[in-house]
């Protein structure tokens, strides 16, 4: 893929900027499956499906006026209620108005997860971790093995079986390869598969995300190595910059890369019910 353009600002308000534009950006991306609808204006992005699984339903980077904002959250709401849909709405380090999370809480939004918004320095990347012996990542190329990552992944995060097939085709349609904004690694030990990872460039930075490794393979340095890999790439590349947003169980593995905390995201959920 070629470099568009690569931060190289390390000022804290740059790098929160591009921790939060890296997952919006990240989202937009799936909209090139003709499966999912994506919605941009002044106000916010949204992105829709008929699928009734959350994460492929989400609002983000709302920007509301006080005044309207009841009104606004009703709008959003029935977008997804005409489609019998659940959906997440994710607040991010700068929400507009601030009490945005209390406008979605009277409305019966509902509080799911806050993440710690983080980023590195690529070129002071802690690479020198250990990994199991018989431990090979390789990058995702095609439509097979994307089958096996998502096999993975899926149920580390707890989809339901109904929502693998949509996510298999929607990331197949994003595309694989290196003139592709997302790639995909899977870890294998002993040749079995146990880990993924993802990195998604842009925003002049590379997000990582899709960090999984299967319960019986934990405690290993597994999830380390799989997020190292495409740290490395990113570096070899020219990034200057890693981001990500991890859950409280994930800080602890990521602040021994090297990743600082700059932020917060908060995620609500909303269901048709």
């Amino acid at each position: 893929m070629p470099v568009k353009t690569i931060l190289e600002d390390f000022s804290i308000p740059a790098l929160i900027d591009a921790i939060e534009m890296n997952a919006i950006e990240s989202c937009k991306a799936w909209s090139r499956w003709p499966g999912m609808e994506l919605y941009e204006d002044a106000d916010m992005i949204w992105t829709r499906t008929d699928i009734p699984f959350a994460v492929f339903n989400n609002v983000f980077r709302a920007r509301l006026s006080p005044n309207g904002i009841e009104a606004a959250i009703e709008t959003a709401v029935a977008r997804f209620a005409e489609r019998n849909v659940p959906m997440l709405w994710w607040i991010g380090p700068s929400p507009e108005p601030e009490n945005l999370a209390n406008h979605l809480e009277a409305r019966g939004f509902v509080h799911g997860f806050e993440a710690a918004g983080m980023a590195v320095d690529l070129v002071r990347l802690a690479d020198g971790l250990s990994a199991p012996r018989h431990l090979e990542i390789e990058e995702v190329r095609d439509l097979k093995t994307l089958g096996t990552w998502c096999a993975v992944m899926a149920p580390v995060y707890e989809f339901p079986g109904f929502a693998l097939d949509p996510w298999l085709d929607m990331h197949a349609a994003v595309g694989l390869g290196a003139d592709r904004p997302y790639r995909h690694y899977i870890a294998r030990l002993e040749g079995t598969p146990v880990a993924t990872a993802s990195a998604f460039f842009g925003a002049g930075v590379a997000g990582i995300s899709n960090v999984a490794t299967l319960p019986e393979f934990r405690g290993q340095g597994i999830a380390t190595a799989v997020t190292l890999a495409p740290l490395l790439e990113a570096r070899r590349m020219g990034y200057r910059v890693g981001v990500l947003f991890a859950s409280t169980a994930a800080i602890g593995l990521y602040r021994r890369l090297g990743f600082r905390e700059y932020c917060k995201g908060n995620c609500y959920a909303w269901t048709n019910e």
